[in-house]
């Protein structure tokens, strides 16, 4: 009854701290519940479930490797089970190896609580990184608190770091295999070198290890800030076959006579042409600003590397400076001929171009002659509509006057009676 009594309390205490902070960093060995499924492995002394569902969906059945359930309102002594609304807490003591299953509808940040000899341990990764930084970090997996190192165990073993921001990013994938940045196979310790290419902002950074027989999580939380060191290339003056390579280090961030820069510059056909070794120490300003110049041929160039410095805390960091282009331009060149050649043919030319402009386009003089011949012509137009008008008019007249004349000789004729009277 005791055993319940805690296993209860502990629960409780759970259930409130889950609840209250959405953001929670959780132990070593705790595995996010993924599709309802995970796996149990051996010897381990109590596990605990988080299940988050939907308000309404409270019923959750667990069902063990064997296939018997085990149920909110029936389970053993071993078991302690507490329920809300939204949420169950399940502890179980001396769990079953092996494959579990949870029947539920879940929702949100469903997590699983480990209580085993089997651990992973991560070295102390800083809080603060910056845009574009090297970090390189160790972790080891230990069992009843010694290192394990049974190639058994260790050979599917893969240590994977993923980003949890806006969304999901693995970042790099690592294996006990004594390569790459490995050490020794099958010692336990996993090395990881990790490139920090993300953009500045607040990060959740889960480092996992994974085989058939057991998983193990780290949760780490990252805060990324832009790059502390800025720099520039450009000719030391136009034309010029010098280029001026300028380094600026943020003092507030990092010592600024703390910095190395190991880089190269290439041509366009990717061939080294020049390398780049400076440190700020031989000549860094008050302002934070150190630089070299360097001797090359007029073309187009591109400079990679990277930089190593200090923090002000005594931190040391590795970062790769972006990849820069840029040019050093040829002054202009007069073509090959002596000056007074060519400022003769420049003369004849001009000349050329200035008759050719007056023979196309045609004088004020010419465009007034047009304008009076198209005038006169309107004037002659009208006066000719005029004058027949007018001749017209006075036909019209005299036809009218010879008609009033017979109208007249009409009149004088004789009357019908007239006639009668004379017969």
């Amino acid at each position: 009854m005791a055993i319940i009594i805690k296993q209860l309390f502990i629960a409780f205490c759970l259930l409130f701290s889950f609840s209250s902070f959405g953001h929670t960093i959780y132990a070593p060995n705790d595995i996010p519940l993924l599709d309802n499924r995970f796996r149990i492995d051996p010897k381990t002394e109590q596990i605990t479930f988080i299940f988050n569902h939907k308000k309404g969906h409270q019923r959750v059945v667990l069902v063990k490797p064997d296939g018997s359930k085990l149920y909110q309102q029936r389970h053993p002594d071993s078991v302690a089970w507490v329920s809300s609304e939204t949420q169950d807490i399940v502890t179980v003591q001396n769990p079953m190896a092996g494959p579990w299953q949870a029947v539920a509808e879940l929702d949100g940040d469903n997590r699983i609580k480990l209580i085993s000899e089997v651990e992973l341990s991560v070295n102390r990764l800083p809080l603060k990184l910056y845009a574009n930084e090297y970090i390189t970090t160790h972790a080891t997996l230990y069992y009843d608190k010694k290192i394990m190192d049974d190639a058994t165990y260790l050979e599917d073993a893969k240590l994977a770091i993923s980003l949890v921001g806006g969304s999901n990013k693995k970042m790099a994938l690592y294996q006990d295999d004594g390569k790459h940045y490995d050490e020794l196979p099958f010692d336990g310790k996993l090395t990881a070198r990790l490139y920090v290419d993300l953009q500045p902002g607040r990060y959740l950074i889960n480092i996992r290890t994974k085989n058939d027989i057991f998983i193990r999580n780290v949760n780490k939380d990252a805060v990324i800030f832009t790059s502390p060191i800025d720099f520039d290339i450009k000719p030391v003056e136009a034309s010029s076959e010098e280029a001026l390579v300028s380094f600026t280090v943020d003092a507030s961030e990092i010592d600024p006579t703390s910095v190395s820069i190991d880089g190269v510059i290439k041509d366009v056909n990717d061939k080294i042409v020049q390398q780049v070794i400076l440190h700020s120490a031989d000549n860094v300003s008050e302002q934070g600003r150190f630089d070299s110049t360097y001797q090359l041929s007029h073309n187009i160039y591109s400079f990679s590397g990277k930089a190593y410095a200090t923090t002000l805390k005594g931190r040391e960091i590795e970062l790769q400076l972006p990849n820069y282009v840029f040019e050093l331009v040829a002054p202009f060149k007069m073509p090959d001929k002596n000056l007074s050649e060519a400022l003769t043919t420049q003369t004849e030319q001009a000349i050329d171009e200035e008759l050719a402009s007056e023979e196309l386009t045609p004088s004020i003089l010419d465009n007034l002659w047009v304008i009076i011949a198209i005038i006169v012509t309107l004037l002659l137009l009208i006066g000719g509509i005029v004058f027949f008008l007018l001749k017209r008019k006075k036909k019209k007249k005299n036809s009218d006057e010879e008609n009033e004349d017979e109208l007249n000789l009409d009149e004088l004729q004789p009357m019908p009676i007239d006639l009668k009277d004379g017969k």
